[in-house]
């Protein structure tokens, strides 16, 4: 019995021991502090951050103890003032599509509503789920869009409605249109902007709106509305949207060039040779003035990205008047000076089937060959610049060396192109043997 009786008392005197250890040892029962021990966390995190870290940090270690600062912030100290504002910088250095970073941002507009950064944290999950969108939109994934359109624009619509005030509120409203549009109501999303462009003719967002519209009015092939949209931005001389728009009001002289000339066709195929002579015409100048507006961008914001686009897009213009070598003398300069344009690549390929239309058949085929040889490009792009090697050595009948051409084909890429219906398809072991026959068919 009495050893029952002395374990008891241990029990309860390692129970006392523990509570009163633990009221020395745990920041939470120094309550006389805890807003001045709030203070001191927090100054200690915004050291740590200072100069500001980012989620593409590349110091990992240093990334790693700033996200620690900031949650022990607002994990030991929920009711400080400081909470709202640890919670927002710890998500602010997640990346905006993490869960984790979402989780985060819905954490402090349902414990903080009445924080500062509440609005701004329900615009940043909006406008990430909206970036999901439209990069699934892109990939052409399987998984829909839709959904996550949706989502975005529940949320834009819950900040207009739920901070009336807020800062975020114009950029909210434009992006829910865009959501409309995304999701294909394209009547819906017009209707939206057009009347924003009324109600916010004076706020410092109408360019970015009249962009978005001749945006839309260009994807529909609404030529004429886009052009009148991108002309009032141009104009403006807005240093973010006047260099995108000026670029963009030449893609509509393109494209209505490109129209001009199928119509042109059509007329053809009727066999109204006089109208089709009178479109054809049309479309040059259109191409020509699509070289105008292509070149005022490179002048007027040469180091801008629209600029340097220009530099690119000017080539398919010259192409259209059959101004091959100033095309190529384009293209040349952009890929040197911007080789990390998304376009270079396209490039180096594009100008060996400008040599070849300009009749420049060596250099044609030294253009595809230095682009079949380089491992950088990929693997489609290298097979089809080999294969146009062999073809072109078909079409001037210099068939020595378009056996060559082709056996390099079949060795250099074993792997057919992605595409059953490409025309390299045909190129196999079979189809050399019929050329060193002299037993190919005319096509």
């Amino acid at each position: 019995m009495r050893k029952f009786i002395i374990v008891e008392i241990c029990v309860v005197i390692a129970i006392a021991l523990g509570f009163w250890l633990g009221r020395i040892t745990s920041p939470f029962n120094d309550y006389a502090h805890y807003y001045e021990n709030a203070d001191k966390a927090m100054v200690k995190a915004q050291q740590m951050d200072s100069p500001p870290v980012s989620f593409d940090e590349p110091d990992k270690s240093r990334l790693r103890k700033v996200r620690a600062a900031y949650r022990a912030v607002f994990d030991n100290y929920p009711d400080s003032r400081w909470a709202d504002d640890a919670i927002y910088q710890l998500a602010s250095r997640l990346p905006r599509t993490d869960e984790e970073g979402f989780a985060l941002f819905r954490r402090l507009i349902r414990e903080y509503p009445d924080s500062e950064y509440a609005d701004d944290s329900m615009y940043a999950v909006a406008y990430a789920t909206y970036e999901i969108a439209r990069e699934l939109q892109k990939s052409g994934t399987l998984e829909s869009p839709t959904a996550y359109y949706d989502r975005a624009l529940a949320l834009f619509n819950q900040l207009i409605a739920t901070y009336p005030g807020s800062v975020l509120q114009e950029e909210a409203q434009l992006n829910a249109a865009l959501c409309y549009f995304g999701r294909g109501d394209v009547s819906i999303a017009l209707s939206e902007l057009i009347n924003l462009k009324m109600e916010l003719r004076e706020h410092p967002i109408r360019y970015r709106i009249l962009y978005v519209l001749g945006d839309i009015y260009f994807q529909q092939q609404d030529y004429e509305n886009a052009q009148i949209e991108y002309l009032n931005v141009a104009d403006s001389g807005d240093p973010v949207y006047a260099p995108k728009a000026s670029f963009h009001l030449a893609r509509v002289y393109f494209a209505e060039g490109l129209t001009k000339e199928t119509e042109a066709s059509y007329m053809e195929i009727k066999g109204d040779t006089e109208e089709a002579e009178a479109m054809y015409k049309e479309a040059e100048a259109k191409y020509n003035q699509a070289i105008d507006g292509y070149q005022e961008v490179i002048d007027d914001y040469s180091d801008t990205a629209s600029g340097q686009d220009a530099r690119f897009y000017i080539a398919w213009a010259y192409e259209k008047t059959k101004k091959y070598d100033e095309a190529i003398s384009h293209l040349e300069y952009a890929i040197e000076n911007y080789p990390d344009n998304e376009s270079a690549t396209t490039a180096k390929y594009y100008i060996g089937q400008l040599a070849h239309a300009n009749g420049d058949i060596a250099r044609a085929i030294e253009v595809y060959q230095n682009f079949a040889d380089d491992p950088s490009h990929d693997y489609d792009s290298r097979l089809q610049a080999q294969y146009r090697i062999g073809k072109i050595y078909e079409e001037i009948e210099d068939i020595e060396q378009a056996i060559v051409a082709y056996e390099k084909f079949l060795i250099d890429f074993p792997e057919p192109h992605r595409l059953p219906e490409h025309e390299s398809r045909k190129i196999t072991e079979n189809y050399v043997q019929k050329l060193k026959s002299g037993d190919v068919d005319e096509e």
